[in-house]
C-alpha cells in the first residue's frame, strides 16, 4: 500500500476510511454509474454572478481580525506561521466575506484534492468522463485516505495526461495545455486564484520526466516562486527549480467552497454527493480534532465537510460548516512555517466563527477552546 499524504487517516478503521461504491449507493446523491449519461450542469454565468456578489462585511471582518489576533497573541507558533484565513457567511441573502492575508498564495498540500473531486463530477455532468467503479475508488482514496497515488490517477483522468519521460516540444505543448484543464474550468466559475495544475506526489520516485518538465515551466502563470515549498515526503524543493507549483489563496478557496455549498458549481445531486464524500466527524476521525471538524464538533448539531492538508511546513484545512437549522459558512485556513505549525488554531477559529455566525443557538458543546 502506498504511503498516504500527511497520514490523515491515522487510527481510522478501514471500514470508515473507505467510501465504497456499495456505501455510496445508500447515500443521498449517490455517484452516477457507468451508462448514466451526462447531466445538465449549472450555468457557469450564474456561478460567476454569485462569486461577484460576495461582499466584504465590516462586522465579520472585525470579528475575524480580533479572533486571529487573539489566537496569535496566545500562540507564538501561529504568529510565525502567518495564517491565511477567509470566511464567507452564507446565512443571509448576500454572501459576506472576511479575510486575513486571504489573497496571499500558498502551497495547499492535500487541500487541493477537493478541487479535483469537484472537477470529476463537473466532467461527468458534461459527458467528459464516467465515474466508474475504478474512478470511484480512486476518488475515495484521494479524499478519505488522502492518497497521492490515487490523486495522480484521478488527475490523469481529468486531464488525459499520463506520467512518463520528458517530451519533445510538440508533444509537450499538448501535455502542457491539457494540464491546465481544471484551472480553465475554475476560471469559467469566476475563480481565478487557484493554480490547480498538477497532482500531489509522495516524492519517492513518482515525480519524474514530463511532470518535472511541467513544474519547471516558467511560461505557465500562477505558480509559486518562493524559495522553498514542499512537493512530497516533507522534502522542500527550491522555487528556482519548480516555479510552476500548485498555489491557492484562502479567499479563492472559500469562494469555490461557497459555490459547492450553494449548488452553483455542480448540480444539486452532485453537490450533495461531493459534500458527503468530504464529510468529517471527529468521533470517527479523531486525528481531525485540531481541524475544522474539531471546531464544528463543539457546536451542537453542526456538521463539517472539508479537506485538510499536512506536508512539510504546510498545515491547512478548508471546508463548509452547517448547523442543524441550515445556517452555514465556509472557512479556509492555510499556515506555513518552519518548524511547521501543528497547533489547535484551525479548530479554535472554526468554533469561534460558528458561535459568531450561528448565534445564541451555537452554545459550546465541549471540544477545542
Amino acid at each position: 500500500m502506498r504511503r498516504r499524504c500527511g497520514r490523515t487517516c491515522a487510527g481510522l478503521p478501514l471500514a470508515l476510511a473507505l467510501y465504497t461504491p456499495a456505501l455510496a449507493a445508500t447515500l443521498p446523491g449517490a455517484p452516477a454509474t457507468a451508462g448514466s449519461g451526462p447531466r445538465q450542469p449549472p450555468d457557469p454565468a450564474a456561478a460567476r454572478a454569485y462569486v461577484e456578489s460576495i461582499r466584504p462585511a465590516p462586522a465579520l471582518q472585525a470579528f475575524l481580525d480580533h479572533a486571529v489576533a487573539d489566537l496569535e497573541n496566545t500562540d507564538p507558533a501561529l504568529r510565525r506561521a502567518r495564517p491565511r484565513v477567509a470566511v464567507i457567511d452564507l446565512t443571509g441573502a448576500v454572501p459576506l466575506l472576511a479575510q486575513v492575508r486571504g489573497d496571499e498564495k500558498v502551497y495547499p498540500a492535500s487541500t487541493v484534492k477537493f478541487v479535483y473531486l469537484m472537477a470529476a463530477y463537473a466532467w461527468q455532468e458534461r459527458g467528459r468522463l464516467t465515474i466508474d467503479p475504478e474512478l470511484d475508488t480512486e476518488l475515495s482514496q484521494m479524499i478519505r485516505e488522502s492518497s497521492n497515488g490515487a490523486t495522480q490517477k484521478v488527475f490523469a483522468r481529468l486531464t488525459d495526461t499520463e506520467p512518463g519521460p520528458e517530451l519533445d516540444a510538440a508533444a509537450y505543448a499538448q501535455f502542457r495545455d491539457r494540464r491546465l484543464e481544471v484551472e480553465r474550468w475554475l476560471q469559467t466559475l469566476g475563480i481565478h486564484d487557484l493554480h490547480a495544475v498538477s497532482p500531489t506526489y509522495d516524492g519517492d520516485g513518482d515525480l519524474f520526466g514530463r511532470d518535472r518538465q511541467f513544474l519547471r515551466d516558467r511560461s505557465v502563470k500562477g505558480g509559486l516562486e518562493a524559495p522553498s515549498r514542499p512537493l512530497g515526503s516533507g522534502r522542500a524543493t527550491g522555487g528556482d527549480e519548480f516555479p510552476n507549483r500548485q498555489a491557492m489563496t484562502a479567499s479563492g478557496t472559500a469562494r469555490l467552497l461557497a459555490l459547492l455549498a450553494t449548488d452553483r458549481a455542480l448540480t444539486a445531486t452532485d453537490s450533495a454527493t461531493v459534500r458527503q464524500r468530504m464529510k468529517r466527524d471527529v468521533r470517527e476521525q479523531p486525528h481531525l480534532v485540531h481541524r475544522i471538524a474539531g471546531g464544528a464538533a463543539a457546536i451542537p448539531g453542526a456538521e463539517a465537510y472539508s479537506k485538510s492538508g499536512t506536508w512539510g511546513p504546510i498545515y491547512s484545512d478548508a471546508g463548509i460548516v452547517r448547523d442543524a437549522s441550515g445556517k452555514e459558512f465556509v472557512i479556509a485556513v492555510f499556515t506555513e512555517s518552519s518548524p511547521p505549525y501543528r497547533g489547535e488554531a484551525i479548530a479554535q477559529l472554526t468554533r469561534r466563527t460558528a458561535e459568531h455566525i450561528f448565534g445564541a443557538g451555537a452554545a459550546p458543546n465541549g471540544g477545542p477552546t
